[in-house]
């Protein structure tokens, strides 16, 4: 009679221990996904070099969008184990040494893991100042070429701002009536690619070529790489009449009208004859 109750008492204690066990097993299946934000950040030795979850996946939340999406926190645990038993890659075997509980917080992370908005955009750099501005060329006759004005552009950035390729691009209004030209002697031309240190200038050449009359107007923009806005040069100039050359002024010894003017020679010479004036007389 006495050994029944012992029976029971063990019966329940085993009992006991089993569920404790289950608890204990339940419990960590459920990571914590504030350790395994730490984790999945924190630096290991593979191949030599000093990586981690991160760096080779990114963000947990977009590698977990992208290879896990729906999955739940027990399949992405069962993912990582199984990386890890396989070497996946040749580099996830150095995650072995990591416990149950270890693999558990991270698959926690990254069921839970948001990720982070993208940095804000570099603050833009100052866009080069240009002089003059606008650009005014002298009134020029239509077909004939203005001299050339040179536009200074000047960086006032604190640090080197580099040219685009190619640095100069049409605008708006009358671009055919202007044209790029050489900078005089001794300045310096901007080029594509080129760069201007802070402080450092560096000149571009218009010229003005009309093709019609009246007032011309046309903008350019010059470009940069990088968070520097661009430049609009504005350049204007006024077109006159038709140039180019024009036909030589007749002599003022010379007939007007040159087919005509012969032909009143042989006439007056006609009239002498009749007349008698000039001719030998009979004897």
């Amino acid at each position: 009679m006495t050994r029944l109750p012992l029976f029971r008492l063990r019966t329940l204690f085993c009992t006991v221990l089993v569920l404790a066990g289950f608890s204990a097993a339940t419990a960590l299946a459920q990571g914590n996904a504030a350790a395994g934000a730490t984790l999945y950040t924190q630096k290991i030795t593979i191949g030599g070099a000093q990586l981690s979850c991160q760096d080779c996946h990114g963000f947990a939340g977009t590698f977990r969008d992208l290879r896990f999406a729906g999955s739940t926190e027990a399949a992405i645990l069962n993912s990582i184990n199984g990386a890890i038993n396989s070497n996946a890659g040749q580099v996830m075997g150095a995650y072995s040494t990591w416990t149950a509980q270890q693999r558990s917080d991270t698959a926690a992370h990254m069921f839970t893991a948001i990720t982070p908005p993208p940095p804000p955009p570099f603050a833009p750099l100052p866009t080069p100042t240009a002089s003059p501005s606008p650009a005014m060329f002298a009134s020029t006759a239509i077909g004939a070429t203005s001299a050339t004005v040179s536009i200074l552009l000047t960086n006032s950035a604190g640090t080197a701002i580099t040219l685009a390729n190619p640095a100069v691009a049409a605008g708006t209004g009358q671009v055919a009536d202007f044209k790029s030209a050489s900078v005089a002697a001794g300045q310096v031309t901007c080029v594509n690619s080129g760069i201007l240190q802070p402080g450092t200038s560096c000149s571009l050449g218009f010229q003005f070529a009309p093709t019609a009359a009246g007032d011309r107007t046309a903008t350019f923009n010059v470009n940069f790489i990088g968070n520097v806005p661009s430049r609009t040069l504005t350049l204007q100039g006024t077109a006159t009449g038709s140039g180019g050359s024009t036909a030589p002024t007749s002599s003022a010894n010379a007939p007007l009208n040159a087919g005509a003017g012969a032909l009143g020679w042989i006439n007056l010479l006609g009239l002498f004859a009749l007349l008698g004036i000039g001719g030998t007389r009979r004897r």
